[in-house]
C-alpha cells in the first residue's frame, strides 16, 4: 500500500510540474547599430537600431526621458519581431534622431522598458556609442581661443635700487603713453575705414565678424562674461538682420517660438535655443563652463550663422543635382 501511494505521489508531483510555466529567460540587448551615412549635419535624420532577446510575447519600448539632451527622437517605428526558436524572439527597436551637436557626440547608454507575457515589467540597457555630426562650415575655420602664455618671475630687488627702478618706469610709462595717444590720433581714419567695411558687409559676414572677435578677445583674457555676451548678442542682432523681427527683445523661449511661429528651420530654432540658454546661464548665474564647452558654443553660433545663408549664384552652380 505504501508504494502504491508514493507512486500515486510521483505521477502527481510529474503532472503538477508539467503545468507549471518555465522560467522566462532574461531580456537582454544584443546590440546597437547606429547607421548615420558620412556627411551627416546637425538636424540631419539618422537612424539606431537596437536588438533584442527576449520571450515571445514580450513588449518593448523606449523608456520616457532617455533620449539626451544633445539628440532629438524624431519618430519610433513598431518594434519587429522574429522567432529564432528555442522559444525565443529577436527584437529590433528602430529609432530616428537628430543631432544638435557637432564632431564626435557621445551617445550613453538607452534605457528599454519591456513587460513580459505575464506582465512582469523590467529594464534594459543599451552600450553607450557614438556618432559623427558633420559641420555645415565648409571648411570656415574659427579661431580657436588659447591658454595664456606663462608669466615671466620676476625677481626681488634690493632696497637701494627701487628709487632709481620707479623712476625709469615712470619715464618709460609717459613715453609709452604719448606714442599710444600719437599712435590712436594717426589712426583714427582707419577704424573709421573699418566700420565702413564692416557696415557693408551682408548679416551673415557681418555676425562672423563679431564672433571673430570675440574668440580673440577670450583667447587673451578667458573672461566668460564679456564672451559669451558677445555671443548672444550677436547671435540676436543676427536674427533681427537676417529674418525681419526684434530677436533681441525676447526672452530666450519667447525667440524659440518665435522662430517656429514663423516657419523658421526647427532644427536651428533649437540650436538657438540650446546656444542662448547655455551663454544665458554663464552670463547671469555665473556658470563656468568647460574650456572645451566654450569653444563648442562658438562653432555653435558660427552654425546657426551659416545654416541660414542665402545661397548666391556661384553656390548653387557648385550645388550637385540630386
Amino acid at each position: 500500500m505504501l508504494r502504491r501511494l508514493l507512486a500515486v505521489a510521483f505521477i502527481v508531483g510529474l503532472l503538477c510540474a508539467a503545468m507549471v510555466p518555465a522560467a522566462a529567460a532574461d531580456t537582454k540587448v544584443t546590440n546597437v547599430e547606429v547607421d548615420a551615412p558620412a556627411g551627416t549635419t546637425v538636424g540631419d535624420r539618422f537612424h539606431v537600431v537596437i536588438t533584442l532577446l527576449a520571450d515571445p510575447g514580450t513588449d518593448v519600448s523606449l523608456a520616457p526621458g532617455a533620449i539626451p539632451d544633445a539628440f532629438s527622437l524624431i519618430d519610433a517605428a513598431p518594434p519587429s519581431v522574429e522567432d529564432i526558436g528555442n522559444s525565443r524572439v529577436r527584437i529590433a527597436l528602430d529609432l530616428e534622431l537628430a543631432a544638435f551637436q557637432t564632431g564626435d557626440v557621445a551617445l550613453p547608454p538607452l534605457t528599454i522598458d519591456y513587460r513580459d507575457a505575464q506582465g512582469a515589467p523590467g529594464q534594459v540597457q543599451t552600450p553607450a556609442t557614438s556618432v559623427t555630426i558633420a559641420s555645415v562650415l565648409n571648411g570656415a575655420t574659427a579661431p580657436t581661443p588659447r591658454g595664456l602664455k606663462p608669466q615671466a618671475e620676476i625677481g626681488s630687488a634690493g632696497a637701494g635700487g627701487l628709487l632709481l627702478r620707479a623712476g625709469v618706469v615712470a619715464v618709460v610709462a609717459l613715453l609709452v603713453g604719448a606714442a599710444i595717444f600719437m599712435l590712436v590720433r594717426r589712426r583714427k581714419p582707419k577704424a573709421t575705414v573699418a566700420e565702413a567695411v564692416l557696415a557693408e558687409l551682408g548679416p551673415e559676414d557681418l555676425a562672423r565678424a563679431h564672433l571673430d572677435r570675440a574668440a580673440v578677445d577670450f583667447a587673451a583674457d578667458r573672461n566668460l562674461v564679456p564672451y559669451y555676451t558677445t555671443i548672444a548678442l550677436t547671435v540676436r542682432n543676427y536674427l533681427t538682420e537676417r529674418y525681419g523681427f526684434h530677436a533681441f527683445a525676447l526672452t530666450t523661449s519667447e525667440l524659440r517660438d518665435e522662430m517656429l511661429r514663423r516657419g523658421i528651420d526647427r532644427w536651428q530654432a533649437r540650436l538657438v535655443d540650446g546656444l542662448l540658454s547655455q551663454c544665458d546661464a554663464a552670463v547671469y548665474a555665473h556658470y563656468e563652463p568647460a574650456a572645451e564647452r566654450a569653444d563648442t558654443d562658438l562653432t555653435t553660433a558660427y552654425e546657426v550663422i551659416e545654416m541660414s545663408r542665402p545661397m548666391t549664384e556661384e553656390n548653387q552652380e557648385a550645388t550637385p543635382v540630386s
